[in-house]
């Protein structure tokens, strides 16, 4: 799969009730989230960048095409459905919005794995289903039949899958779900 056009989607459309203002659109070190996610996707040599979900307006602050989650409110597996039927490219790299210290490093090695997979997921000390690349081709038919069975989490859907895990830095996948979470972790974070 590695040299192959890959796309990458990142996912705005959650609530960010924990946040208390839109995770995408939030700023870390001046620049939003979600665009972080982007950037990291060019760095890493994406062909197409996708912003799913959220709404219209919310995206044109953003980097990248916006695409309609196609099952709004219903969760990120949703997204990520919405995500592989948009993307131009077999390989579809998709990302939680708020991950701003993804790195290009941990997405071409997502996309790499895909040669022996049909999936990859960012693995620290648990598997990270936000930090994730799908072979669109392989994947698609099977998570759209467990979302039809009302399926709604995307570790579940994949069970049917061949996954590889790829080993990740904590920091890439760290979450920014509160402003605490911006604070430097501790040594045993």
């Amino acid at each position: 799969m590695s040299g192959a056009p890959f796309s990458v989607a990142v996912l705005i459309g959650g609530d960010s009730s924990r946040m208390g203002s839109d995770k995408a659109t939030f700023e870390v070190d001046g620049v939003a989230m979600a665009n972080r996610v982007a950037a990291a996707a060019v760095d890493a040599g994406a062909a197409e960048v996708l912003m799913v979900g959220g709404t219209q307006a919310r995206a044109k602050k953003l980097v990248g095409s916006w695409k309609k989650d196609s099952f709004p409110g219903e969760g990120p597996l949703g997204g990520v459905i919405t995500a592989l039927k948009a993307a131009e490219h077999d390989a579809v790299v998709v990302l939680s919005c708020d991950m701003p210290f993804i790195t290009s490093a941990v997405i071409r090695s997502l996309v790499n794995g895909l040669s022996d997979a049909q999936a990859t997921v960012g693995r620290t000390d648990r598997l990270n289903w936000l930090c994730a690349a799908w072979s669109k081709e392989e994947c698609l038919k099977p998570l759209q039949g467990v979302w039809k069975r009302n399926e709604r989490a995307v570790h579940r859907a994949a069970v049917l899958l061949d996954v590889m895990e790829v080993p990740v830095p904590a920091v890439a996948v760290r979450n920014i779900n509160t402003l605490a979470d911006l604070e430097p972790p501790t040594e045993d974070q």
